[in-house]
């Protein structure tokens, strides 16, 4: 059995938190969260240790893995103790909110020589999976175009409102369109040409258009927050040379038909329904079983989570202010 130290447990890690609820391999027996109360309100009649500081929780606890859920810019931070206090750490995208800090990440757990992965949670996600094995067969030819969108209303319900901080997230280029970035970066690799415009988070709407550029093909990729109660949505339109794959409204459409897949849940975070949201369940358990075999998450690989963001960052110095 795995034990988890869960830093974090406002809306992701509360998402994180049930879902270790469904994995046998592994169980979370502490948490921390610097709002002590709350943690104890949300883990209230189950057998878990609450601290205010990841630090107590490391000199009190026996566990194996840490599981950080904390805002982004403490992601490196709170990785790199917890890697040199011998444990694994599997932590919530971004990697880190720069380049350098995911460096830093990365020589950490090679000197522990405990495992590291960045829960880039849409890389496990079936409507993706479906897409990544479409692309990795041919069974529709060679990509043409990808246009794929990522937005929502405006984070205002996050602790100390630390996602309107720019400095602190990043903003919807780090937090929320790293997603879709991500997703081509990992398939496809670096692209041949990038171009963007960037609307920098003013009067409460901030968004990022991105175009990646490769060889016979491009993505147009959008990811925004906005100042309306808009829903979320996650969607893309995959074109090929012999058809189309869609995934919009929580369906897989290819070539006109619908295409069943089972999801193992749907998620909330913070009251927020996020359709299609079945990959959280999936990458804890592909870590946790990392972590039982002894070997390097290669679905996810350090150098890969620190190339989308360093990804971003060139797409947001070229980008071309709205």
């Amino acid at each position: 059995m795995i034990r988890v130290g869960l830093v974090g447990i406002g809306g992701m890690g509360t998402v994180h938190y049930n879902e270790y609820k469904k994995i046998d391999a592994a169980s979370v027996v502490a948490v921390a969260d610097v709002r002590a109360d709350m943690a104890k309100e949300k883990t209230n009649g189950d057998n878990v240790s609450v601290y205010d500081n990841m630090e107590s929780l490391l000199l009190n606890e026996q566990i194996d893995m840490i599981d950080i859920c904390a805002p982004s810019y403490l992601h490196a931070e709170l990785a790199i103790k917890a890697l040199e206090a011998g444990k694994h750490v599997i932590c919530e995208k971004p990697m880190s909110i720069n380049t350098k800090d995911c460096e830093r990440i990365i020589d950490a757990a090679s000197k522990s020589g405990k495992l590291f992965m960045t829960a880039h949670v849409v890389r496990f996600m079936k409507a993706y999976e479906y897409l990544k094995n479409i692309i990795d067969t041919k069974e529709l030819g060679n990509p043409v175009h990808f246009d794929m969108k990522r937005i929502s209303a405006i984070p205002r319900w996050s602790f100390e409102d630390w996602m309107r901080d720019t400095k602190k997230s990043g903003a919807s280029p780090i937090d929320l369109s790293i997603h879709d970035i991500d997703f081509i970066q990992c398939v496809f690799g670096e692209p041949k040409k990038l171009s963007s415009a960037h609307r920098s988070m003013t009067n409460d709407n901030d968004f990022i258009i991105s175009e990646l550029v490769y060889d016979g093909f491009d993505a147009s990729i959008t990811g925004g927050w906005f100042n309306c109660d808009i829903p979320f949505k996650a969607q893309y339109l995959a074109i090929f040379e012999n058809g189309y794959v869609e995934y919009v409204n929580g369906k897989i459409i290819k070539n006109g038909q619908e295409i069943e897949i089972k999801k193992e849940s749907d998620s909330k975070i913070e009251g927020i329904n996020i359709s299609g949201a079945d990959g959280y369940y999936d990458e804890l358990v592909y870590f946790v079983n990392c972590i039982n075999k002894g070997i390097k998450p290669d679905r996810v690989t350090s150098e890969s989570s620190k190339n989308s963001v360093s990804l971003v960052e060139k797409i947001r110095e070229i980008s071309v202010n709205i």
